[in-house]
């Protein structure tokens, strides 16, 4: 039963008066949402047993040192840094407690004390940034328990360092999981999951990204407690290996992957240009699907197809890039001249794509993608022409896709700093606006189903939302999914299938975009190529944005 106006509290485990940053911006995520932090737990414990330096020169981890050397002071991703918990307290409520722990071989345990303590503050969570791994009754001294982040997905690796073994083993996906805790090592309660693309070509920036980009996740289960009053968390069934930092040899492999990847990653970026076309087939004149391609001019190419038949003709909007002038423009092809002639209906000196066609009392609309302006905006398509309407949305965003559902109007869309990975709803009442953040933004954070791929559409009463997968690489297949809820409030969906480009095709590389109206299926797919101008747009890219 949903109570918007439930209040949650929480506890914060640390280890000092500091914390890395990623974890203060957690914190406060949640504080900045109205979810309550009432009590901080210190870890107290500062004792050291003492050795002499024969002790230390003897049992020193030797075989582990490149990597402690590395680790201590050359990996320092800006998550890491370290900030005061003094910006924590912001109510003269917050409790503050110290505890001793008792340490048993790696466990950490609290004394009954103690969690007689913590549990007269009526906890709902306690977040674990502090006291290593945990386990006994403390483990049940809140609510719904003790939620810790493995930056892993557990299935696949558990121990550590973060995301580091799937960086070694060019792993495509990086999942990250928050957990209650159980006695099980990284093998807990799973309350949500994210997939990140691996970046395969800096260890540090992949860190960094699975850091922050993770903030939210207790303010989202927070959401969906506050949705459904309850937690359904999955059990992990985990068989995976635990992982320790790597041995020397271990760290001078990482050392060569991490030189030979950014030489692989510059090569690709400046001489394996994308090259996209778009295909489309009609039942209505050809029952065997024969798929029929477009002709880009030579060093262009065509992406982004929608379709969109009225009285007057069937019109197959697309994204004209040009490597010349470093940018597209929309176009549109008409059934009427058999898709044969290519209309240009923009010149605005920004860049667009992502033509989303829909028809709204009678009339044809459009909202492109126009990421540089900062803005989404509604346009109409009048004499093959787009003419401004009004802007729906300020900010960064692609691929914005309109769905009108229930007498709401939802816009799916994605950040473009975060273009791969996350899908951001936004609601209204009106066409126009104004729009509303989804209560549960953002709805999903997937690297193979999140970013849209065209537009929505009903079979059979099902509602199907094709999604890209850029797990290995930018548009490297669709991903569709089911419907099961949509509202305001709430987003559920089920991925139902995955659609890859055809092996026989000359541009068999990726698709990313399909869309269909009446008995007209259009897509776009790629290939890799090399041309001169694309070379020298992207030096441009490179070297001047």
């Amino acid at each position: 039963m949903m109570d918007l106006n439930k209040t949650i509290r929480f506890g914060v485990m640390v280890d000092g008066d500091t914390v890395e940053k990623w974890q203060f911006n957690t914190v406060k995520m949640l504080i900045d949402n109205g979810i309550e932090l009432a009590l901080i737990i210190k870890n107290g414990d500062e004792s050291k047993p003492y050795k002499s330096l024969g002790d230390k020169i003897i049992h020193y981890p030797y075989r582990q040192i490149l990597f402690r050397i590395w680790h201590r002071y050359f990996l320092k991703p800006e998550a890491k840094s370290r900030v005061s918990i003094v910006g924590m307290r912001r109510t003269t409520s917050l409790q503050e407690m110290t505890v001793i722990p008792i340490i048993e071989g790696i466990s950490t345990y609290f004394s009954p004390e103690d969690i007689e303590k913590i549990l007269s503050y009526n906890l709902d969570f306690i977040l674990r940034f502090g006291f290593d791994i945990i386990r006994g009754d403390v483990l049940t001294s809140a609510k719904y328990g003790i939620w810790s982040y493995h930056h892993d997905d557990e299935r696949v690796v558990r121990g550590g360092p973060p995301g580091f073994w799937e960086f070694m083993r060019k792993t495509p996906a990086n999942g990250v999981i928050l957990q209650q805790l159980t006695s099980e090592l990284d093998k807990g309660l799973i309350l949500k999951r994210l997939q990140f693309d691996t970046v395969l070509h800096s260890y540090k920036f992949h860190l960094n990204r699975l850091l922050t980009e993770s903030e939210f996740l207790p303010l989202q289960v927070c959401k969906e407690l506050i949705i459904n009053g309850k937690l359904e968390p999955e059990l992990s069934q985990s068989k995976a290996p635990i992982m320790h930092p790597p041995k020397n040899f271990q760290m001078l492999k990482y050392f060569w992957l991490c030189l030979w990847r950014k030489i692989v990653f510059h090569w690709n970026y400046y001489f394996r240009q994308e090259d996209w076309n778009v295909g489309y087939s009609c039942v209505e004149t050809d029952p065997s699907h024969k798929i029929h391609w477009l002709k880009p001019p030579k060093s262009d190419y065509f992406a982004d197809p929608f379709v969109i038949f009225n009285d007057k003709d069937t019109y197959m909007f697309f994204e004209w890039f040009s490597n010349k002038n470093g940018k597209a423009d929309l176009a549109v092809a008409k059934k009427s001249e058999n898709f044969d002639v290519y209309h240009k209906i923009t010149d605005f000196p920004e860049h667009r794509s992502y033509p989303y066609i829909f028809d709204y009392q009678g009339d044809i609309y459009c909202i492109p993608e126009a990421n540089r302006t900062n803005k989404v905006s509604l346009y109409k398509y009048e004499n093959d022409k787009l003419v401004f309407d009004s802007d729906l949305l300020d900010g960064c965003y692609v691929d914005t896709t309109l769905y009108h559902h229930d007498n709401k109007f939802y816009l799916f869309t994605t950040p473009q700093n975060q273009s791969h990975t996350h899908l951001l709803i936004f609601v209204a009442d009106d066409l126009r606006g104004p729009y509303r953040p989804h209560f549960n933004n953002p709805v999903k954070v997937d690297c193979s189903n999140s970013r849209m791929a065209g537009k929505i559409q009903n079979f059979d009463g099902e509602l199907v939302r094709p999604a890209q997968n850029s797990t290995r690489h930018y548009g490297e297949s669709i991903t569709l999914n089911k419907i099961v809820q949509l509202n305001e409030y709430q987003y559920i969906e089920e991925t139902i299938k995955e659609i890859k480009p055809d092996k026989n095709w000359m541009y068999n590389k990726g698709i990313h975009t399909i869309n269909s109206d009446g008995n007209l299926t259009v897509f776009d797919a790629k290939r890799f190529t090399f041309t001169l101008k694309g070379f020298i747009q992207q030096w441009r890219q490179k070297h001047h944005d």
